[in-house]
């Protein structure tokens, strides 16, 4: 049986509400990615996170098991386009990237910044030639993303309140080093937002060629 709204009548507004609330029960909000998953550098960037911002006020920091390059941001998405997302993504060709991770910085600047990020030095080329191959992918199957170019970094806090000690620690961090790491996988991610923060659930994978 397909699912059916019934409209209290005559209050058409009231429909219209409740007609929106139950469309959202069917919508995705999604993010195609490559995780951090080495544990040892996990264990190093939490460290660092909690030691050098830990006391500072207006910070949210991100969760271990949230710390990603996100290739595409593909935000609300029907239910039903979830299979063709899956196979487009299935047409993905690439070798494992192995990536430096160096440097703190900030977005959109040092001075005002509203994200932290942790920075990419070598294999920043081939980490921007799969975020183009999966957005032409998107793209061959008409899915909508975020046009924004693709900029390589792992976010490690958003700011709420920029403060002047904030810019400075940034600065006096930017060329931390964290390793080198080896990324394997692509996945389609669903992202839940909570009042503790977001929960992510892969919902599809694609491996490197090698694996």
């Amino acid at each position: 049986m397909k699912n059916s709204v019934r409209c209290p009548r005559p209050h058409v507004a009231l429909c219209e509400a409740y007609y929106s609330r139950f469309v959202t029960f069917f919508m995705l909000r999604l993010f195609v990615s490559c995780d951090l998953e080495d544990a040892k550098t996990i264990e190093k960037l939490v460290n660092f996170q909690r030691r050098v911002f830990g006391g500072m006020e207006g910070l949210k920091l991100i969760e271990p098991q949230n710390l990603h390059f996100t290739l595409a941001f593909l935000g609300e998405q029907k239910e039903d386009e979830l299979q063709k997302i899956k196979r487009a993504l299935d047409e993905l060709q690439f070798e494992p990237i192995k990536v430096e991770l160096r440097g703190i910085g900030g977005f959109p600047s040092l001075r005002n910044p509203r994200v932290v990020v942790l920075e990419v030095r070598r294999g920043r080329e081939q980490l921007e030639e799969l975020a183009k191959n999966t957005r032409l992918l998107l793209d061959s199957v008409s899915v909508w993303y975020d046009k924004k170019p693709f900029v390589p970094h792992i976010t490690l806090a958003r700011v709420k309140t920029p403060t002047r000690r904030l810019s400075e620690t940034l600065m006096l961090n930017m060329d931390e080093e964290f390793g080198e790491v080896q990324l394997t996988h692509v996945r389609l991610k669903k992202s839940d937002l909570k009042p503790t923060g977001p929960v992510y659930t892969t919902l599809h994978e694609v491996k490197a060629k090698s694996l």
